[in-house]
């Protein structure tokens, strides 16, 4: 077997990884500012290369799981330490924000943070306390799925599934998009704007490890690749900033580069800069947009009169950098590996933490 399966960690990921939080964090640092035209904009794509990401890794960890409980645990012990600090550091800052600005705390909802710290905010009817919190259901919904086809002990049938799938979303789009049960459909499961994407990273992960159906497969990723382009009008917020050809041609160079990571020719992406963005990235996606655009840039900008690029790259980025490296260190790293041995306990499966998390 591969050793970097072996280890369960690919230096080639963390660095798309940190590629991918980079260029959501310019996004959001000039979004709906004359500096996106300079290729900022692209940057919310970003989340699309996520999600590539998630769907190789996950249908990793789902093969190497003994049990659908394991992984759920895997999963928890890997998201939650990491998400919980963040929200509490957006909550904080956000009562910081509203008592220099409003003179009180107005704007502080204890029940809209304690709805977001479940991650399910989105079915409970509460707002996302930070804008990049969005995307987290999307996960987690993928996560049930993939744990339901794995109980079910149909996972067998993934390429099946992803078919047929995504010509359903694609169809149900394209020519019954405004009927009003369609709507609430794509509204009610956000999972569907993004299937062809987690789809495609499964199916690059069997092209990874086993080279037999070649063919078939790299149809299969063109078939995913046509499939997300048709689905630009639902596939989240990118349509706000960007049009079709640049979504497509976004999505084009991030299934070129996992074709040459499955190929083991994306090694020229793996330095130390774009593994250490990697190894921070799930922290800085998640704790960069309101300290930045809605409290430091604002303030150095529009009170102290500061230079924007100053302001944002040589002043918010390296904060944004440090906070999301503290929570990495100090909060990921220990207490991921704390939570997962305590469940592990709880649920009563034997310590398998021989292998890296990922």
């Amino acid at each position: 077997m591969d050793t970097k399966l072996q280890n369960n960690r690919f230096k080639e990921l963390d660095a798309l990884r940190g590629i991918a939080a980079l260029m959501v964090v310019l996004f959001h640092f000039t979004m709906r500012k004359p500096e996106a035209e300079l290729g900022f904009k692209l940057g919310t794509t970003g989340v699309d290369l996520f999600f590539v990401i998630s769907g190789f890794v996950i249908y990793m960890s789902v093969n190497k799981a003994k049990t659908s409980l394991d992984f759920i645990i895997n999963r928890i012990s890997r998201l939650y330490p990491t998400y919980w600090a963040c929200v509490t550091v957006t909550f904080i800052a956000i009562a910081i924000n509203s008592y220099f600005k409003n003179g009180g705390l107005d704007q502080i909802d204890l029940k809209s943070y304690l709805g977001n710290m479940t991650m399910f905010q989105f079915y409970l009817g509460i707002k996302d306390l930070d804008n990049p919190y969005w995307t987290m259901i999307i996960e987690m919904i993928f996560y049930i799925a993939i744990v339901f086809l794995l109980h079910f002990k149909i996972l067998k049938y993934l390429n099946a599934i992803g078919i047929v799938s995504c010509i359903l979303v694609v169809v149900m789009t394209l020519f019954w998009g405004d009927v009003h049960a369609i709507k609430v459909i794509i509204r009610f499961i956000p999972l569907t704007q993004f299937i062809p994407l987690f789809f495609a990273g499964t199916i690059f992960y069997k092209i990874y490890t086993h080279h037999n159906k070649l063919l078939q497969n790299y149809v299969i990723v063109i078939f995913c690749l046509v499939s997300q382009i048709l689905l630009f009008q639902y596939s989240g917020r990118s349509r706000t900033y960007i049009n079709q050809t640049e979504y497509a041609i976004m999505l084009l160079i991030y299934f070129t580069l996992f074709s040459l990571f499955v190929n083991n020719k994306l090694s020229f992406i793996v330095t130390k800069w774009t593994l250490f963005f990697g190894k921070i990235s799930f922290a800085l996606y998640l704790i960069h947009q309101y300290i930045s655009i809605r409290f430091i840039i604002p303030f150095l900008t529009d009170k102290l009169h500061v230079n924007f690029w100053i302001a944002a790259f040589l002043v918010a980025l390296p904060i944004v950098i440090i906070l999301a490296s503290l929570i990495t260190y100090y909060i990921e790293i220990p207490m991921s590996k704390r939570m997962k041995e305590k469940l592990r306990t709880v649920a009563g499966l034997r310590n398998l933490d021989g292998n890296k998390k990922n």
